[in-house]
């Protein structure tokens, strides 16, 4: 069979979105003859742990592990008297919160896994040569992945994939560190040095292959996240006597619907059977201010439902317990290119979305070939949105059924191993 390495921060037991892509496609390469090696941290600093993900490590998968060195003890310092509302190491919301924020924006660039670049260059570039792999992949965020591939790609003539789950220079996110220009040069150099230097740069959006290409990439490639068909096998009846709205996942000031909250405490208050019946369950990593100010709401008050987090396997389970699945985009210039993964299993479970965004996104477009998915931008009237709401809690209410193989995690499986067979 044909080797390839994937270097990934984030492995079972991770748990979260950042490791279904790579856990899904290690799965299935091997039935295309393609035998995946993963390089992962033995020790990552990770917030979100789903111990039933590893019971999904394909038997065919060999996995390297080394130990990683992250500067955290100085964000303990800091969270000790700041809310986190951010798994990405962002801390907000007080004086010494944006004081870390600019430490780490601007001393680790591209981010606090740079110490573990120089050993993994060490330690990989003789498992590859006693291995024979000559193909590598990595994946981003966190970016030092690409550099730890940039460096065997230089040491050794790999042929390389450089997958970008988000972007890099261009991501929001990146304000939230006060970065000066000097960090902010220094991110473009080593994108650019990644972007000039891969065979492949693969991302997850249309949005996003047109960013790449501008910013220099010679060849980008589109392969979507998608849903494995072996995670929906089991169905959940829901509750006649609930319309329940499920969201599963990150809430935060750049994916906070308002308006939403707003239409849904009017509609209670003037139809009695919505008001019995609505329960807004939610799960993940909530900012607890939104939280609150969404049950200062006269008619939402006691209908959160907050899970906390849950394993990917009870999530899928939530899917199937919601009567509507919301969808939250990050209302900001990177939300245009993004396809959330849940979106991909919210189509698995035919259920009816309601989404929201900027005006004009990717995710806009997918659903313009769903008529049963909502789209709505963030700025959309009350009276717009309620109209939707109507509509779903309308009685009997189904979604269509739609051809979903196209987003099949297997038959993604199947284009990538194209593509890594296609590297001159």
């Amino acid at each position: 069979m044909k080797k390839v390495l994937i270097i990934s921060y984030y492995w079972p037991p991770s748990g979260g979105s950042g490791v279904q892509r790579w856990l899904k496609f290690s799965k299935f390469l091997p039935k295309y003859g393609i035998k995946p090696y993963v390089y992962t941290p033995k020790n990552p600093t990770i917030e979100l742990i789903d111990n039933e993900l590893t019971k999904q490590i394909s038997n065919d998968v060999t996995v390297w592990k080394k130990k990683i060195y992250e500067p955290y003890s100085i964000k303990n310092i800091f969270s000790k008297k700041s809310k986190k509302t951010e798994t990405s190491g962002v801390i907000s919301n007080s004086k010494s919160g944006h004081i870390f924020n600019w430490i780490r924006g601007n001393f680790f660039i591209p981010d606090p896994k740079i110490f573990w670049i120089k050993p993994s260059i060490n330690y990989l570039e003789k498992r590859l040569i006693e291995n024979s792999i000559d193909t590598i992949i990595s994946t981003g965020p966190p970016h030092s992945m690409h550099l730890i591939a940039l460096a065997l790609k230089n040491k050794l003539n790999l042929k390389w994939i450089a997958d970008f789950r988000d972007p890099w220079s261009e991501l929001d996110m990146l304000n939230e560190f006060h970065l000066t220009k000097s960090s902010i040069n220094r991110h473009k150099s080593l994108e650019n040095q990644v972007l000039k230097k891969c065979n492949i740069c693969l991302t997850v959006s249309e949005k996003w292959v047109k960013m790449f290409s501008e910013l220099g990439a010679r060849n980008v490639k589109l392969i979507t996240n998608g849903f494995d068909e072996d995670d929906f096998k089991v169905s959940t009846e829901i509750s006649l006597d609930k319309f329940v709205i499920g969201h599963f996942g990150l809430i935060n000031h750049l994916r906070n619907p308002t308006m939403l909250w707003k239409a849904l405490n009017q509609i209670c208050e003037e139809n009695n059977d919505f008001d019995s019946k609505l329960e807004i369950r939610l799960s993940g990593n909530i900012d607890l201010n939104i939280l609150s100010k969404i049950e200062n709401f006269k008619y939402l008050k006691g209908k959160i439902k907050n899970l906390g987090y849950l394993s990917h396997s009870e999530v899928i389970k939530q899917y199937n317990k919601s009567n509507v699945l919301l969808l939250l985009l990050f209302n900001s210039e990177s939300g245009k290119g993004n396809y959330p993964g849940k979106v991909f299993e919210y189509f698995a479970t035919q259920k009816p979305i309601l989404s929201f965004g900027p005006s004009e996104s990717d995710t806009k477009e997918l659903f313009s070939e769903f008529s049963k998915s909502f789209y709505h931008s963030y700025d959309d009237t009350i009276d717009t949105i309620k109209k939707t709401i109507e509509i779903l809690f309308g009685k009997n209410y189904k979604s269509d059924h739609y051809d979903l193989k196209r987003f099949t995690r297997e038959n993604l499986t199947k284009e990538l191993a194209d593509l890594i067979i296609s590297i001159d």
